[in-house]
């Protein structure tokens, strides 16, 4: 059975890139942090979970409809907590 994270989103942007879609960041438990493109299918609201499972060693956000993961460096202990995740 594949490994399993939850990360929060962080935040949702307001704009579009010229693609037309938009970018979420998440935030796991551990501070991992990932921003990642979606179109309004996909897009979540701050403060929802998504639960990605681990492919080949990497977060495997594609299989949830997420493009261009982008690793970002690690959330703060404080953002953390305030995100509760």
């Amino acid at each position: 059975m594949p490994a399993r994270k939850p990360f929060k989103v962080a935040a949702v942007s307001s704009n579009r890139n010229s693609f037309g879609l938009r970018s979420m960041v998440v935030v796991a438990s551990d501070g991992e942090a990932y921003r990642v493109l979606s179109n309004d299918l996909h897009i979540k609201q701050e403060g929802d979970v998504l639960l990605v499972e681990q492919r080949d060693g990497r977060w495997n956000f594609a299989a949830l409809g997420y493009e261009v993961p982008e690793k970002l460096p690690t959330a703060p202990p404080d953002v953390v907590k305030q995100l509760e995740v």
